[in-house]
């Protein structure tokens, strides 16, 4: 008897682990680890659904002669729920394999960065509202993204990245600046790094054909990850 009552409440839990795993994303701030910050209400009224759903299966669960759940139905909701509250929350980087090259400059414009004092979003926005390359030559600049090793780049040189997010991780698109350093060692790929340094006359063509100004890095020093580590349009 308790077992059976035990496995009918078992069957009635994901949607409220389901709304835990929401409430933990959010109570740790990172939820915006996996959706746009404009769109984490939509989220957050979600799990608030999740838990009421969840509330009236297990009352239902309670009932004598209830009928015990299908076994393969709640280890398909369960097992996910289970992962995702134990795995810590990671956000995009070159080791998703989310993308294997750099988006459309036609996405550059009016785009911001998450945190207070963050260029990363302005820089990027410069691209479409200033083609002339001779506006960028001498121009000093910090940014913080993931390095990113792509294909064609020139020697000595990495991509310092992030990501653009319009709802969520699924429609990202990968943005950023190539750095070539002269002696220093390329950090890993997938690390957050600070970049300073300053735009030179060299141009990188990307395998789409897209041209994006080479960075001169002078210095590169390793970072913790952004509480928003996204770009958003």
């Amino acid at each position: 008897m308790i077992i059976s009552r035990l496995w009918r409440l078992l069957g009635a839990s994901p949607p409220l682990l389901l709304a835990l795993l929401v409430g933990k994303l959010w109570l740790t701030g990172t939820l915006s680890y996996y959706v746009n910050d404009r769109t984490a209400w939509i989220v957050l009224l979600g799990a608030l659904l999740f838990a009421l759903i969840g509330l009236v299966g297990v009352r239902a669960a309670l009932r004598p002669g209830a009928e015990a759940p299908s076994i393969w139905k709640t280890l398909a909701f369960l097992l996910p729920v289970m992962i995702g509250l134990l795995l810590p929350a990671r956000p995009l980087s070159a080791a998703t394999g989310q993308a294997s090259s750099l988006g459309s400059l036609q996405l550059a414009s009016h785009m911001s960065s998450g945190n207070s004092g963050d260029q990363f979003g302005t820089w990027i926005g410069d691209l479409a509202t200033h083609p002339d390359p001779g506006w960028w030559q001498g121009q000093h600049v910090t940014l913080v993204g993931f390095v990113s090793l792509q294909d064609g780049l020139p020697r000595h040189s990495f991509i310092v990245a992030r990501f653009l997010i319009t709802h969520c991780v699924v429609d990202a698109s990968l943005f950023g600046f190539p750095v070539q350093i002269d002696r220093a060692q390329i950090p890993p790929d997938g690390a957050w790094v600070q970049v300073t340094g300053t735009f030179g006359q060299r141009y990188w063509t990307d395998p789409s054909g897209q041209q994006w100004p080479v960075i001169q890095g002078r210095r590169i020093a390793a970072v913790t990850i952004p509480s928003s580590p996204y770009l958003s349009p």
